[in-house]
This record gives C-alpha cells, sequence and structure tokens, in this order.
C-alpha cells in the first residue's frame, strides 16, 4: 500500500480546470480499477465545501480517456480542505486565487475600502499557516483605522485614585486609614475621581490589538509585498506606542455611545481577535466585489482632483406593477457629475481586454450586455451626449474610445473600453491615465 500524503490545488477563479484520478489518489489510495466510483463518493463528501466556494465539480472522461474531476470555480477566491472518499478525513487543500495573477492583500494595503473574508466555522482547514485565512487583510486594515482613530483622539472618563486635601463621597476610607496615624498624612485623602483621558482602558484594549496586528504584518505568514507596503505606518505607529499601556482582552466591547469612527475600528478588532482563534476555518472573498471596489477608490481619487461628485452604487428603484421576476432597482457601480457632464462607470472582472483582439461569438455576447447595461445606466443622464466607461483588467493600461451615435434624434454616446492593470507599482499611472479620459 502506498503511502498517503496531503495534496494542494491551486486554480484560479472562473475557470475550468481538471484534475486526473492519479492526482487525486496520490492521497486517496483508492482502487485504481474504479476511479468513477471514487470521485463520485469524493463528490459526496465535499459537497458542502465545493458550495461554499461556489464550485461545480464533476467527475467525466477526459479525451485522453483518462477519468478526470473538473472543477469550475465562480467569483470566489478562498481555501477549502478536500475530504478522502473513504474516510471522510481532510487529504487535502484547494486554494482558489486571483484569475490573472493578481496580489490581493498588496492592493488592499492601499485601497482603503476592504472586501472581508468570510469564514465558515463548519468547514475545517488542517494544513500549515501557508493556507490560513488572510489574517492580515484584517490587520492591515485595523492599523489603518487606528491611524485614523488615533487623529481623532477618542477621550473617556476614566476612574482614577488621586490623593487630594479634602475627602468625598468617593474617598477610600480603608487606604486612607492605613496611612493616616502619620501626622503629615491627615490631609492626604485617596480620593476615586473620574478624569478625561485618552489613555482610557478601552484603549489600552484596542493597544493590545494593536501590538497583535503589527506582530501577524511583520511575521514570515504575511507576503513580503504586503509587509514592506506596512512598514512606513509600522515604524511611526512603533516610535509612539507603548506596549506596557494595553490591557490584554478576548473581546472588545462596542457601545452605542461609541463614535462612528471607533465603533469601526472596535468592529475590525473583534475580527482580529476572533480570527486568531478560528484561523483554521476555510475562508473566501468575492473577487468580482474587491475588484469593484478597488475600481471605485481609483475613480474617487480621480474625482477628488477635479472637484467632482462621485456617487458608488446608487441605487434606482423600479415601480409599477412589477411581476415577481422583475428587477426591484439597477444599481450603476459608479456615477461621477460635476456641472453638466457625467460619466456612468461600471467594473467588470472579465477577460475582454486580455482577449482585446479574439472574435468568438461569447466575446460579442458577453460584451453586448455589459456594453446595454451601462448604456441602460446613461439613460438616466439628461444630457444630450452621454459618457459612459466599461472597465475590464489587464496587465497594462489599455484605453479604447468608442462612438454610438443615434440617427433618430441625435442623440450620441462616447463610450470608453478601460483596462487596468491590478498592481500597486502601476497606481499611480493608472489614476493619471484615468484623469486624462475623465474631462469634467
Amino acid at each position: 500500500m502506498s503511502k498517503k500524503q496531503f495534496s494542494t490545488f491551486t486554480f484560479p477563479v472562473l475557470q475550468t480546470n481538471a484534475v486526473s484520478f492519479s492526482s487525486l489518489n496520490e492521497a486517496w489510495d483508492e482502487d485504481k480499477r474504479y476511479p468513477e466510483t471514487a470521485v463520485q463518493k469524493f463528490l459526496l463528501r465535499n459537497a458542502e465545501t465545493f458550495k461554499f466556494l461556489e464550485i461545480n465539480a464533476v467527475g467525466e472522461y477526459a479525451d485522453s480517456g483518462n477519468y478526470v474531476l473538473e472543477l469550475t470555480t465562480s467569483k470566489y477566491i478562498g481555501c477549502i480542505p478536500l475530504l478522502s472518499p473513504s474516510t471522510g478525513l481532510p487529504s487535502g487543500n484547494l486554494i482558489i486565487t486571483g484569475r490573472f495573477g493578481e496580489d490581493v492583500s498588496e492592493l488592499l494595503s492601499v485601497i482603503g475600502e476592504f472586501v472581508e473574508p468570510e469564514f465558515n466555522e463548519r468547514i475545517k482547514l488542517s494544513l500549515g499557516s501557508y493556507v490560513k485565512p488572510p489574517l492580515y487583510f484584517e490587520c492591515q486594515n485595523f492599523i489603518d483605522r487606528y491611524i485614523e482613530a488615533k487623529r481623532y483622539k477618542w477621550r473617556k472618563f476614566d476612574n482614577v485614585e488621586k490623593i487630594e486635601n479634602r475627602p468625598t463621597n468617593s474617598t477610600k476610607w480603608d487606604k486612607y486609614a492605613l496611612k493616616s496615624y502619620e501626622p503629615r498624612n491627615t490631609l492626604k485623602y485617596p480620593n476615586s475621581c473620574n478624569v478625561l483621558s485618552k489613555s482610557h482602558r478601552e484603549w489600552e484594549e484596542l493597544n493590545y490589538v494593536l501590538g497583535l496586528c503589527i506582530d501577524e504584518i511583520l511575521s514570515t505568514r504575511t507576503p513580503i509585498r504586503s509587509r514592506m507596503a506596512y512598514m512606513d505606518k509600522i515604524t511611526n505607529l512603533l516610535n509612539t506606542f507603548d506596549r506596557h499601556s494595553v490591557h490584554a482582552v478576548s473581546e472588545v466591547k462596542i457601545h452605542m455611545s461609541d463614535p462612528v469612527i471607533i465603533k469601526k475600528l472596535k468592529e475590525v478588532a473583534n475580527r482580529v481577535l476572533q480570527n486568531a482563534s478560528s484561523s483554521k476555518n476555510a475562508w473566501r472573498l468575492d473577487f468580482a466585489e474587491f475588484f469593484e471596489r478597488y475600481v471605485q477608490y481609483l475613480l474617487k481619487e480621480v474625482a477628488r482632483t477635479k472637484g467632482a461628485r462621485i456617487t458608488c452604487n446608487p441605487h434606482f428603484p423600479v415601480y409599477g406593477n412589477r411581476p415577481a421576476w422583475a428587477l426591484k432597482y439597477i444599481e450603476p457601480d459608479i456615477i461621477i457629475d460635476k456641472s453638466d457632464v457625467q460619466f456612468i462607470i461600471d467594473a467588470k472582472y472579465k477577460s475582454h481586454i486580455y482577449q482585446i483582439n479574439g472574435d468568438s461569438e461569447q466575446l460579442r455576447e458577453t460584451f453586448r450586455e455589459d456594453f446595454h447595461q451601462v448604456l441602460a445606466y446613461s439613460s438616466f443622464c439628461g444630457s444630450k451626449q452621454k459618457h459612459v466607461m466599461l472597465i475590464y483588467p489587464s496587465d497594462h493600461f489599455v484605453s479604447r474610445e468608442l462612438d454610438v451615435l443615434s440617427g433618430i434624434n441625435g442623440y450620441s454616446a462616447k463610450a470608453y473600453l478601460i483596462g487596468i492593470p491590478l498592481k500597486k507599482s502601476d497606481l499611480e499611472e493608472t489614476k493619471r491615465k484615468l484623469s486624462s479620459i475623465i474631462i469634467l
């Protein structure tokens, strides 16, 4: 009998991949004569885990005659265990990554808009730290929010003991009795006082979480590029952060009276604390939503430099006698407007720009859907010439300008087909080029 081993498979989102039965069987050690039976048992064992990442999995014979497991991934990146068909015990892991080799952590470290990983407590991972959920995502998020909260200078009343020359209703008479026998201590009363302070108990709890976050980002579990992206922030924090002014805690209490900025910081703090104890849970991250947030970040920066207004994900309600299956509202990703000029923008995590010289029916149909959608959104713009933009991922910046003219009423739409690289090194150049296109 061969020695069983764990197998880790890594695939990108939104693609179909085939794994041979022989590769799978290195960890299973099933009867090679009946691959169909083993794979079907495997699919039953892993139905819940595949459902979590919305993976479609089927067993079939390939053109080569070999029996394979065909996996079609969805919009989620993440990690799940693979359970053995015979024992139901973990026999490996399946890791889903970005479709075009993107480093998600590198980009999350700069955009300030976090799509939170979702954890499944019923599905446990069992291997090493390289497949752990990305705790450093939350740690980076916490550090950003901590810096913002620190500028807010949050103060609370803290109960401290002060020596005063007169008693009050909060005097600690037991302590006074122990020292008052000396004449010089007769007028020294240990009173409990409420003092407005920045160094209160709850801030010390948040300082404890800050220490955990700094340690996690500086650890080898965090990718080097993500670590380096936060080194300046961590260095500045370490210059002012006193590790002695911390209070260890397993949960940070959130109060209704807390300022909004503090509530958000505490929410992230609790996710960090909980993640530390549940780091072996399967996790997923909606990569399509992440791409949308990344595009919104870029265009917020562009709109800010132009003094324009930007609205993300507005809802346009649909009224009337709607059937049950009709839309309740439509929702463009981004609207930028200034004076009487308006840009309607939709972000699509699709491979169109990577296939810009392709000519397949599928490409035409999916682009037709995207184009019709963004033009439909522009119908709410009152100007005679409308500006719409479709943004896709690319390995370098791409811009194609299209014009749509109505021969009926003379109305037109200027459309831009944009490809943007998902690399931190190209961030500033991408913003500059977008700014040159969006003329307001």
